[in-house]
């Protein structure tokens, strides 16, 4: 196996938690790592931030089933320092004596003492004990999601009961950690998969750590557009875009997403899961009547669609049967569902399996109902088998790995009647299966790890080289100086609306000053990119207005003119209100507004209601 260069420096992975039996993400993470190690030749760490008293046996499970090697090191942050005392630090009084509050006391799995837990009228305190029996750091209790619960104080504790130093949260003994762990090195590249760690460890300033992001799932809801709601937490950790060194998504389309709402920033990039090919049987025979899921059994997988699509397969052939491996809290669920229909002598729950890959030689085909995804690694994984995968098209990803018709089929989201229909091809027609099979084996072969290692030793290099190029915008102020249509008139805002608005005689006319105070190392003014866009709310469309940028020491004047005709392009609903947003992008930092008219003028808004009547307004 030939070695691929990686950057040189210290590799570091943060999670909250690591077990043997979690799913996709973990794997993903973990694969990842063995992979710098075997093809790259160093000696990755895997961090976790969270307290598990069977440390040792997880270690040993992920051993066991080669998810970890030899040449990784599996750190935890309450392990390493379960025995410390905290040299160096000078006593700042007696620690709170709460035994009156002592809920329960755990050991850890050799029997040692790990913990005491206390309960403070609803508000429980933890105390993480040395094998001795004393207390060396005690923490409330919290959840890494749920901002709310954070601790404003963690309180480091000597052997004799004294307190000897304390954090005003989790992020100054997590941050205290990495730069610990990357003391020594030239540079550490810091990993961090999970969106709940995220905030706890950006931003940091020590010069010699590239905190690099990747985001596994998706972060949109509802209509999946690029500017659908983003939930609480992913709004938290896309407003640390800018702080990360790099920010990897596992598409194209995520990253375009990403950009059009936050700003194509220079920090962003792609690289995608890979896959192992495994080496395929001496003589490969597959069921023509057999179908697998391999997934956690979760709301997000649509079960329950999986089913009611092979219901929709027995009609037409009855002797099909489908496995699905997995386990999850909506086991007992589906298994109703599939009881109900009448079709448990069909669909069999496998329950969770570490060998269920390899029940892929054997199948047909896989299926895929999921709601959303990353990048799935169940679908790749089904293709290095040479099993052809039948999947919605959601974001993200089954577009990005699947042709359809070619190695795999796609079909409409939530369209469970054409999945059905897909699957009764494939079973009715073997040298179909046998065909798309070959195709599907190509298709995993290009997500190989050679691609993968060099794909991440470019991020890597990036990440070090915009270390120094790193901006920090101060404060930015658009000062709007002309926002007219047609022959001078004022515009409210940027609303265009109703037939008399898009006569071809009609244009957009706006100019402005925008006002930049930031900084960097080895980046100027002249490095940023302003772009105006007409954005339409109804329809999520965007078209780009030209604009002219002139700079004039940290002022920027805008000049922007534009038929209002071509704020609508072919195919944009012209319907419901439009915005024009001006957009500020230098290096990894960005700013935006609403394009609103100058401050103190006045003039008629001219519009029409619903019914085509002429509406005019005074402002």
């Amino acid at each position: 196996m030939a070695a691929i260069s990686l950057p040189e420096g210290r590799y570091l992975t943060c999670a909250i938690d690591i077990h043997p039996d979690y799913g996709g993400q973990t794997r993903a993470l973990l694969m990842r790592n063995r992979i710098f190690a075997a093809w790259a030749g160093i000696r990755p760490a895997v961090l976790t931030f969270g307290p598990a008293r069977d440390i040792p046996e997880r270690k040993q499970g992920l051993a066991e089933r080669r998810l970890v090697t030899p040449d990784m090191d599996l750190l935890n942050l309450y392990e390493q320092h379960r025995d410390t005392d905290w040299p160096g630090e000078e006593p700042t009084g007696e620690l709170e004596d709460l035994r009156r509050h002592l809920k329960k006391e755990d050991a850890d799995s050799s029997g040692l003492p790990w913990r005491r837990v206390y309960d403070l009228e609803g508000s429980m305190v933890l105390d993480y004990l040395r094998p001795d029996g004393t207390t060396w750091i005690r923490v409330p209790h919290f959840a890494h999601k749920v901002e709310a619960t954070w601790p404003t104080r963690v309180q480091r504790v000597a052997r004799t009961g004294e307190v000897v130093g304390e954090w005003k949260g989790m992020s100054g003994w997590y941050r205290q950690w990495i730069r610990q762990l990357s003391a020594g090195h030239e540079r550490s590249f810091v990993f961090i998969d999970t969106r709940f760690l995220a905030p706890f460890i950006v931003p940091m300033k020590a010069p010699n750590v590239h905190l690099i992001y990747l985001l596994h799932n998706i972060h949109i809801g509802d209509e999946r557009r690029w500017d659908s709601r983003v939930g609480e937490i992913y709004e938290r950790l896309l407003g640390h875009l800018g702080d990360f060194d790099a920010f990897v998504t596992l598409t194209q389309r995520q990253r375009e997403d990403i950009a059009e709402r936050f700003g194509a920033r220079n920090n962003m990039f792609v690289v995608p899961n890979p896959v192992d090919l495994p080496e395929a049987p001496d003589v490969v025979e597959r069921d023509p009547r057999l179908v697998s899921v391999v997934a956690r059994l979760e709301g997000q997988k649509r079960l329950s669609h999986t089913v009611h699509a092979f219901g929709h397969v027995l009609k037409k052939v009855p002797d099909a049967r489908l496995d699905i491996y997995g386990a999850g809290s909506r086991r007992d669920t589906i298994q109703r569902i599939i009881d109900k229909k009448g079709l448990s002598g069909s669909i069999t729950m496998k329950g969770h399996d570490p060998h269920a890959r390899e029940a892929l030689w054997r199948s047909s085909g896989f299926l895929m109902t999921s709601m959303f995804e990353g990048y799935p690694l169940s679908t790749l994984e089904s293709m290095s088998h040479g099993c052809p995968v039948v999947s919605y098209d959601i974001k993200y990803g089954p577009r990005e790995q699947i042709e359809d018709g070619v190695d795999g089929f796609l079909v409409p989201d939530a369209d469970f009647r054409a999945l059905g229909d897909r699957l009764v091809q494939l079973l009715e027609d073997p040298a179909l299966v046998e065909k798309m099979s070959a195709a599907a084996r190509s298709k995993a072969a290009q997500h190989g790890y050679d691609r993968f290692v060099s794909e991440w030793a470019g991020v890597v290099q990036a990440a070090a080289d915009l270390k120094r190029r790193r901006v920090h915008l101060d404060q930015v102020e658009l000062e709007v100086t002309r926002l007219t249509t047609g022959a001078g008139t004022p515009v409210a805002g940027a609303r265009v609306s109703g037939p008399g608005e898009l006569r071809a005689n009609r244009r957009l006319r706006f100019e402005g000053r925008l006002t930049v105070t930031g900084r960097s190392r080895a980046s100027s003014l002249a490095d940023a990119v302003v772009t105006l866009a007409a954005v339409h709310e109804s329809s999520g469309a965007v078209v780009q207005v030209p604009v002219k940028v002139r700079r004039k020491g940290d002022q920027l004047r805008l000049r922007a003119t534009a038929a209002l005709g071509d704020l609508y392009a072919e195919g944009v609903d012209p319907s419901g209100r439009t915005h024009l947003r001006l957009r500020l992008v230098w290096g990894n930092a960005a700013w935006e507004t609403v394009v609103r008219r100058p401050r103190g003028t006045s003039g008629i808004e001219v519009s029409y209601a619903g019914d085509g009547a002429l509406e005019l307004t005074r402002f």
